[in-house]
């Protein structure tokens, strides 16, 4: 039986193989041996599922737009170097991105990283 877990990794493994090649879900998921009708039920029961999320403390300054070829982003004045932050991300379409311990120059460069998927 297949995890919720499992089938949030398939379907980003489709997304990111799948989609760019033009295959349909149906084909991808016989040629992984997925079933379809356990994927589509997972895929209708959970897409739904968007929480509104607040943002407390860190950072209060405002960044400036980072051009591409920054690699290394200074620490936000202010900010104590043991918070990290946790970023999940679920995206109409299906897509789930999550991702643990991250440092607030780790955030930027995790969207930095998204926004060029935009």
């Amino acid at each position: 039986m297949y995890s919720s877990e499992d089938l949030e990794r398939f379907y980003f493994q489709y997304q990111t193989e799948g989609v760019p090649k033009g295959i349909s879900i149906q084909t991808f998921c016989l040629t992984n041996q997925v079933p379809y009708n356990l994927f589509s039920k997972w895929y209708k029961d959970t897409r739904k599922k968007i929480v509104e999320v607040q943002v407390d403390g860190c950072p209060t300054e405002t960044v400036s737009p980072v051009t591409p070829s920054a690699s290394i982003v200074p620490p936000v004045a202010g900010c104590p170097s043991p918070t990290r932050i946790w970023l999940e991300l679920r995206m109409s379409n299906g897509l789930h991105i999550s991702q643990k311990n991250l440092s607030y120059p780790d955030l930027l460069r995790m969207i930095e990283k998204l926004e060029g998927l935009c």
